[in-house]
């Protein structure tokens, strides 16, 4: 232990073994994963050591995560680019095209991430897992239900053409 006056120096680094238990399903089924070495710099307990690991991963993974969302993202706005650039040959339509296929790329990204984040957590937490693959599918669900409401308008037969009156032109 440290102590300035003797001369002995400050710890710059915490080292600590323990043993690692994984508990999944709720505590129900428990892993031995064997013993780990926690490395921290300053001086740290283990248990504490183990909540800052947790925290820099939880750190991590959000990072990652949204990073991944903004790349899925990209990647739907690039497929569409084949049509972003036809539509960019008429000047209005252009700006309205890439606004609206910007939409659709936000709409499928956030599907495509809510499944793939629901599949990846049915193993640890199929209650969490199971409600976002319902956040996916409501929002499949309105997206289809509003483009049938918006076919099923623009199905609609076209009235045939009113003969004006005659007085607004003269019969020849």
């Amino acid at each position: 232990d440290s102590d300035p006056e003797t001369g002995v120096p400050a710890h710059r680094f915490g080292v600590e073994k323990g043993r690692v238990i994984d508990e999944k399903c709720c505590g129900k089924i428990s892993d031995d994963l064997g013993v780990i070495w926690m490395v921290r710099r300053g001086r740290h307990a283990l248990d504490e050591m183990i909540e800052m690991a947790k925290a820099d991963e939880a750190m991590i993974t959000k990072i990652v995560r949204v990073v991944a969302y903004v790349l899925l993202v990209a990647g739907w706005m690039m497929l569409f680019s084949i049509f972003t650039t036809l539509l960019s040959t008429l000047p209005i339509l252009g700006t309205l095209g890439k606004a609206a296929f910007f939409i659709v790329a936000l709409i499928v990204g956030t599907v495509c991430t809510c499944g793939v984040t629901a599949l990846a957590y049915v193993r640890y937490r199929p209650v969490l897992a199971f409600g976002i693959l319902a956040l996916a599918l409501s929002i499949t669900a309105i997206v289809f239900w509003r483009l049938d409401v918006a076919n099923a308008s623009s199905a609609s037969p076209t009235p045939a053409p009113v003969k004006a009156a005659s007085f607004f032109y003269d019969d020849y």
